[in-house]
């Protein structure tokens, strides 16, 4: 399997050989609703692949890129299987992490306004204004949340791709050597 640097070299040079493909698709109404389209998937692209990788079920560098805040992604580790079909999928996984990632949000906004709450700080229910934002988000602009989640997608499965890839090559290779 490839290592963290190629990983990312492959996030890279996929998200910039998919760009004029997106933006190809999108100059028919308008060439700015285009280039902000096109921006928006190639940045999810970019961060599925470099910071919510396939990798984040192991301890990684991947991992280890969320410095303090990687505590995140350990109970995850421990839930799901490394090279699963719910870490390398090319689809699920990365919704999977994407839904994990909204849970933890809530959960560390409830604890927070909870722990404040013992010492009689009322807070905003900032986890319902959040999934208030994201539906208000995905419902006032779908064809944007549409190009976030499909590069969010894409950039993951360039991940698990390499890895298949190399997996069968490292297999063809062996059955060569007999």
């Amino acid at each position: 399997m490839p290592d963290a640097a190629t990983h990312d070299r492959i996030t890279i040079i996929s998200g910039v050989v998919l760009a004029p493909l997106v933006y190809g698709s999108l100059v028919v109404p308008a060439a700015d609703a285009a280039a902000l389209g096109t921006s928006l998937f190639t940045l999810a692209h970019i961060v599925s692949g470099v910071l919510f990788s396939p990798d984040l079920d192991i301890d990684s560098a991947i991992h280890r890129r969320w410095g303090i805040l990687s505590w995140i992604w350990r109970p995850y580790m421990w839930i799901i299987p490394h090279r699963h079909f719910w870490s390398h999928s090319l689809v699920i996984a990365p919704l999977l992490k994407l839904l994990y990632f909204y849970g933890v949000l809530v959960g560390t906004f409830l604890g927070v306004s909870w722990c404040l709450a013992q010492l009689g700080v009322v807070v905003r229910d900032y986890h319902i204004v959040m999934t208030r934002a994201i539906i208000d988000g995905i419902a006032g602009a779908p064809r944007e949340a549409g190009l976030l989640i499909g590069g969010f997608v894409t950039g993951s499965a360039a991940h698990t791709i390499a890895d298949w890839t190399s997996t069968t090559g490292k297999r063809w290779w062996r059955r060569r050597q007999r």
